[in-house]
């Protein structure tokens, strides 16, 4: 309801929706309390609206409107388990995964754990990562997720323990906003660390690449300031030899922001994709589906599907 108000404060009526960029500026930089998440959020919506109109204005997918594809797949990655299950539950959920195709999966193994955990909390995180490795095998990609809750020191020590299970990221390992906690760890581990979800625009993306603090950088481009904005932050990552992979725990339309950005960004990774992704069947139209771990690049205008708008009201709360 916050971003939806922040949205009609916008004065959107009569605008060019051609001007996406003019539109981005006057509402980021003409807004005194930019940079945080209710603003950007709302501006990252409408964004990805003009993004739509213009493609399909002009007959054109929108990744033909920033260079054309690199690709025609955009590989994935999909969730398993968050929390105090065993290790033999996170062992079976990683398997459903890679049973329906999926090569990369995530999961946060650290329990309820704040700040610090015992030994043994640590220990029965990394179990939780060794049955989810013999499950799946050597050729599936394990992503280690922390949301951000460990302090460095914890986080070095439990890295120290994962390490043999050979992760391809460890995810927030420290709190996302103290970039020097983020550096020393990445300095200290021997496990590639990303982060990015709670980042809002490239500015915050550039410190935190100055300082080497990151190896994959993940902005969520429902909330970073769009589609256009994520490019302009995958752009200046390059620069760093730093790849991509947006975080999109969200909707199906993120999802399709998220294969756009794939298709025409060369140092673009992975998409994060929810294994069932609520109601998407039912509000659009021509959603490609995601097979064997990857989802193919729409060539029809715009996002390339349609909303059905009927469907969609009987899911939406007024606000």
């Amino acid at each position: 309801e916050t971003t939806a108000f922040a949205i009609r404060q916008m004065d959107l009526i009569g605008r060019d929706p051609m001007a996406i960029e003019k539109f981005w500026q006057d509402l980021y930089q003409g807004s005194f309390w930019r940079g945080g998440p209710i603003w950007t959020s709302a501006i990252s919506g409408v964004e990805q609206a003009l993004w739509d109109i213009k493609g399909k204005y002009l007959g054109a997918p929108v990744y033909q409107l920033l260079g054309g594809k690199l690709r025609d797949r955009i590989e994935l990655y999909t969730h398993t388990l968050f929390g105090n299950q065993s290790p033999e539950e996170f062992a079976d959920s990683a398997h459903q995964a890679v049973e329906l195709g999926f090569r990369a999966v995530k999961c946060d193994p650290l329990g309820s754990a704040q700040q610090r955990m015992d030994i043994a909390e640590m220990r029965l995180a990394a179990e939780r990562i060794a049955a989810t490795r013999e499950a799946v095998g050597e050729e599936v990609e394990i992503l280690i997720e922390g949301h951000g809750r460990l302090n460095p020191n914890t986080a070095i020590r439990m890295a120290n323990l994962l390490e043999e299970y050979n992760p391809f990221f460890y995810e927030e390992p420290v709190p996302p906003e103290n970039f020097d906690e983020m550096a020393k760890v990445a300095a200290a581990i021997n496990i590639p660390v990303a982060t990015g979800e709670r980042l809002y625009t490239r500015w915050s993306f550039r410190e935190l690449l100055e300082m080497q603090a990151v190896d994959y950088i993940q902005p969520d481009l429902c909330h970073c300031g769009g589609f256009y904005e994520g490019f302009k932050i995958a752009t200046l990552a390059e620069t760093y030899h730093v790849r991509v992979l947006p975080h999109n725990p969200n909707g199906p339309i993120s999802t399709l922001v998220g294969v756009h950005l794939g298709a025409c960004t060369a140092n673009f990774e992975m998409l994060e994709y929810p294994r069932r992704p609520a109601g998407h069947k039912s509000i659009l139209k021509n959603m490609p589906e995601a097979e064997n771990g990857s989802i193919a690049v729409p060539d029809r205008p715009g996002w390339g599907v349609e909303v059905d708008a009927e469907a969609l009201a009987e899911l939406t709360p007024e606000v």
